[in-house]
């Protein structure tokens, strides 16, 4: 919605492919993030920013037995992020991609990230 706090930062992160909502009408800012959606996220950043140096699509996450679930706009971004150690495992070799992330996955996955920039 227009004049919240968070509106012109959506429009802009939704403005260089940042960010998507889950259709044109429906971008539900207040839902909870998905580790897969925040992975993607971080990618998409990174690839902004220029600092996305590695083959995203090259990366192979199949020992991880629950990376069929990880949805098919998502691959490239849990590959990355993976492959770039900001997100691992939960445990039982699963990465949980459809799981909302907790306050302190997003902590650690953005301190990772801004380790490997700096």
């Amino acid at each position: 919605p227009e004049g919240t706090w968070y509106t012109e930062a959506v429009r802009w992160a939704a403005s260089e492919h940042i960010v998507d909502g889950y259709s044109i009408e429906h971008f539900a800012p207040n839902d909870n993030v998905s580790r897969e959606q925040l992975a993607t996220i971080l990618w998409r950043y990174a690839k902004y920013k220029g600092t996305d140096t590695l083959p995203a699509d090259h990366i192979n996450i199949s020992g991880y037995t629950d990376a069929a679930h990880i949805s098919d706009w998502a691959c490239e971004g849990m590959q990355w992020a993976v492959d770039a150690g900001l997100i691992t495992g939960v445990g039982n070799e699963l990465l949980s991609p459809e799981t909302d992330a907790s306050r302190a996955q997003v902590a650690t996955m953005l301190m990772r990230y801004g380790r490997m920039i700096s």
